[in-house]
């Protein structure tokens, strides 16, 4: 008979240096979903994160919750051993640098040790600092569940900043480059949102195996609105976190570019810009005529529903856009730019969005979506099968399933939780066996090995990461 005092032995550990809740940024969307979404395939699962998760969070994330612990003296010794060697000194600086204490980081080793997972999935741009701490576990696959990479993500910024903004914006990439460097080389697995994301993870970290998992949605919550709900004639909604910098540079560009020509076409015309903490050129929007600002919402549905459209003018960023798959599970009609839609499946029966490139095309479409009922409504539907067909949160958690059970079945010593992993995987997969899932899984790497111009050449979004392994090559030969 088992102590009920026993820690649960786990099959998957999510871990997370900040919590989970709310579901306010892109790495808890996903943490959460596919923390829920395992624990439904069947599979043990455990969530720990270093910051406590808020007391708002629902039964379906507190019931996965494993504290993070002190870590026992002999787990700070195989932490500080892992980061030791040539670069020791170069990844301690930069801990510093981000507010990260090894001491505290060292509970990974501790969590690994009581509940002995076949996996640890790590969450957020700090998700390789954990992992290293694990270097030296051979039972355990270490995997960077980074969504989008993070050094292609600043970069693509770049172009839209000036001054002070860019030079923190390169800051911001070298850092995360140096992580990926100094801290991400050699881990099992990484796992990314879109292919242009995974061959730039697989390439700068060196993963044994690298995947695309595309995020889902919540089509329960993201539902159509009700018959007879009513629709303000002429509006359009953005929404999304204000001070993130791919939607406050879309913002700006369309009041600057777009906006102007819908209110001399549409006197009455409104657009409501929604999300918590708006940036100071975000509030000087609402000086403009139409235009609302709200700040935080408690629930941004009943703004999107209420719209006759959503627009999408996003220039920078990676991975995918939430936004956009809670649209189109919503059945909204979505006027979109080519990077908002950039790392979806192509699918010519099914687009979830009208794409537009120049100015001109977006007064056109959006005046459309307002004038034109039939089509208007044609878009929403299409969108809400796009959602169905390509963006199901079970399927998600079923191909990482799938996924975890051939990389962790491929180490040396495949542990229990790995057998469960497999097992989980077979009934995922409509009881596919391994071979079937491997080959699928090899072809896949195939995929990610390549580059969009050329086999061999670097993606110029790992640029930083190979600045930083010039510099320590050179501070050590100095």
């Amino acid at each position: 008979m088992s102590n009920a005092h026993e820690p649960r032995r786990l099959d998957v550990l999510l871990v997370s240096e900040q919590p989970l809740w709310p579901l306010d940024q892109g790495y808890r969307v996903h943490g959460y979903h596919m923390a829920t979404g395992l624990a439904k395939q069947g599979l043990s699962v455990g969530v720990a994160c270093l910051q406590p998760n808020s007391v708002t969070a629902p039964s379906s994330l507190r019931d996965l919750l494993v504290p993070w612990p002190q870590a026992w003296d002999s787990h700070e010794e195989e932490a500080a051993s892992a980061w030791s060697g040539p670069l020791m000194r170069a990844r301690l600086r930069l801990a510093d640098h981000q507010g990260l204490d090894i001491g505290q980081l060292a509970g990974v080793v501790t969590l690994v040790e009581k509940h002995r997972p076949a996996a640890v999935l790590a969450l957020g741009q700090h998700g390789p600092v954990l992992l290293r701490c694990l270097s030296e576990r051979r039972d355990v696959a270490r995997v960077w569940y980074a969504a989008d990479e993070p050094v292609a993500f600043n970069l693509s910024c770049l172009t839209r900043l000036h001054g002070e903004e860019r030079a923190q914006k390169v800051r911001e990439a070298a850092v995360c480059g140096g992580i990926e460097a100094l801290f991400a080389r050699g881990i099992d697995g990484a796992i990314g949102v879109s292919p242009r994301d995974t061959r730039l993870l697989k390439w700068a970290t060196g993963a044994r195996s690298a995947v695309t998992i595309r995020n889902g949605v919540d089509g329960e919550k993201f539902s159509p609105r009700a018959g007879g709900q009513p629709v303000k004639r002429n509006s359009i909604v953005f929404w999304g976190r204000m001070d993130f910098e791919p939607n406050v540079d879309a913002v700006c560009w369309f009041a600057q570019h777009v906006w102007p020509a819908l209110r001399e076409s549409k006197h009455d015309a409104t657009w409501q810009i929604v999300g918590k903490n708006p940036a100071d050129r975000v509030l000087d929007l609402s000086k403009l005529p139409g235009v609302t600002v709200t700040g935080a919402v408690s629930d941004v549905r009943e703004y999107a529903r209420s719209a006759a459209a959503v627009v999408l003018p996003v220039r920078c960023g990676a991975g995918i856009k939430n936004k956009l798959l809670e649209a189109a599970s919503m059945g909204l009609p979505i006027v979109a730019s080519k990077h908002a839609v950039r790392g979806l499946e192509r699918d010519t029966t099914l687009y979830p969005a009208q794409v537009c490139a120049e100015p001109g095309q977006w007064i056109e479409s959006v005046l459309r979506c307002w004038s034109d009922a039939a089509w208007s409504a044609q878009l929403g539907d299409r969108a809400r099968r796009w959602a169905r067909v390509h963006h199901d949160w079970s399927d998600a958690s079923a191909r990482m399933a799938a996924w975890l059970g051939y990389i962790t079945g491929g180490k040396a010593t495949a542990t229990a939780g790995a057998a469960r992993l497999m097992s989980a995987a077979g009934e995922a997969m409509n009881q596919a066996n391994e071979l079937s899932i491997a080959a699928a899984l090899l072809a896949n790497e195939h995929e990610t090995a390549a580059t969009h111009e050329g086999r061999g050449r670097a993606p110029d979004g790992a640029v930083i990461a190979s600045l930083v392994h010039g510099a320590e090559r050179e501070k050590r030969a100095a």
